[in-house]
């Protein structure tokens, strides 16, 4: 044992006491440079599970484009936003602008399942991020919203973000916690309710004057300029090449386009790393009615979203969240799962006590513009800015 105190005290040969005394001082020296690895405490008895999303968007030439820091499901007001402007602004209600936005991340929702009350602690972070938007309230967020104003909402300037929540996980076998919101049965908030998970609710600081919220999850949304290493090329005769060129495979991939004649869609099961897929668009066929387009496709996302880990009732109901931005929007777009290292990277996430399984899906949403539509806004610009009689209908198009 070499590296063992007794080595040591022989190789300095101690064989009195008061050597033996010296040596003791250099105990903890020797122990530093052979630590012993903590072993961690065995996860506690409950499982967590999440979903969420991230846009971003690419032009007829696949390069990544700007600005996308726009809601699209508004949310309850309910909901704390970090980027809210105040009184120091005079103008309540608003949004301070942000630049250099090349991510949304949607809806993140951490789910429980516990058969007894337990305490957790849950921190997030947010890789090139700034998390926005929140419920229930954190115990702590950063940036403070003084340091997000002096970066004047510049997400160049932030390289992350970071909440943390003390909360009581109750199961349902239980009552349900006072001061849950009432949102209307149509609002996407709701939808995400419609599973078996526990409830949750904060413990605020001692002295805070925040108050316990309660909700049936955890949920953040944020801005970013994180992309993960993805090319899009479209297609001129309509559709477009993803290349793969993360170091996992991606699981699942599906692209569809709507417009005035319906939509229409093609998937791909899987797409190795390194590797391309070719959504042929133009070979499939439209669907004029939206609503079975829309149920058709959601039913092919949710199997994947099953596949995934997902239990059902939580596939269903991120399907019904995002139905009308992926399958009824009009537009052109790749619908993909990201790869659980990139999630884990750029969004990581720790629970303690650790639960018994952890899985985390998160969808990819990557708008193209497709070279038709681009030529069709052009003829729009061109004709606005003329006296032609169809004016009216190029604001309309570029609109």
């Amino acid at each position: 044992m070499p590296n063992s105190p007794f080595a040591a005290l022989v190789a300095l040969g101690c064989r009195t006491a008061t050597c033996a005394v010296g040596f003791g001082r250099l105990l903890p020296l020797l122990a530093a440079q052979d630590p012993v690895v903590p072993v961690p405490p065995p996860p506690a008895n409950y499982v967590a599970h999440e979903w969420g999303t991230f846009t971003s968007m690419v032009g007829a030439d696949g390069l990544g484009l700007e600005g996308l820091h726009h809601e699209e499901e508004a949310l309850p007001k309910f909901v704390h936003d970090l980027l809210r402007v105040d009184a120091w602004a005079r103008t309540v209600g608003e949004k301070l602008p942000a630049s250099h936005v090349t991510q949304k991340m949607e809806t993140p929702v951490v789910y429980f399942y516990a058969d007894a009350p337990l305490a957790v602690r849950a921190e997030v972070w947010f890789h090139q991020g700034l998390m926005t938007q929140f419920y229930p309230l954190p115990t702590k967020v950063y940036p403070e919203l003084a340091l997000a104003r002096q970066q004047r909402l510049d997400l160049a300037k932030v390289d992350g973000s970071h909440l943390v929540w003390d909360v009581d996980v109750l199961p349902r076998s239980g009552p349900a916690p006072a001061g849950i919101p009432t949102v209307a049965a149509d609002d996407p908030w709701d939808f995400a309710r419609r599973t078996d998970a526990a409830y949750v609710r904060t413990k605020p600081a001692p002295g805070s004057p925040a108050r316990a919220e309660a909700e049936h999850y955890l949920f953040y949304r944020g801005l970013g300029r994180w992309q993960p290493d993805l090319h899009l090329d479209p297609a001129a005769a309509g559709g477009a090449t993803l290349h793969n060129r993360l170091p996992q495979a991606i699981p699942f991939a599906l692209a569809l386009e709507l417009g005035p004649a319906g939509g229409r869609s093609t998937a791909a099961t899987s797409l190795p790393a390194d590797g391309r897929a070719t959504f042929d668009l133009a070979a499939a066929p439209w669907e004029p009615d939206r609503a079975r387009f829309a149920a058709r496709v959601g039913r092919v996302v949710r199997q994947a979203l099953l596949d995934a880990g997902l239990f059902p009732d939580e596939a269903q109901a991120m399907v019904a969240t995002w139905s009308r931005s992926w399958f009824q929007k009009d537009g052109a777009r790749v619908v993909y799962l990201l790869p659980r290292e990139q999630i884990d990277a750029v969004l990581p996430l720790e629970l303690q006590p650790r639960p018994q399984t952890l899985v985390r899906v998160m969808v990819g949403r990557l708008e193209f513009i497709t070279p038709a539509a681009q030529a069709r806004v052009e003829q729009a610009l061109a004709q606005r800015s003329s006296a032609d009689p169809t004016v009216a209908h190029a604001a309309a198009t570029v609109l």
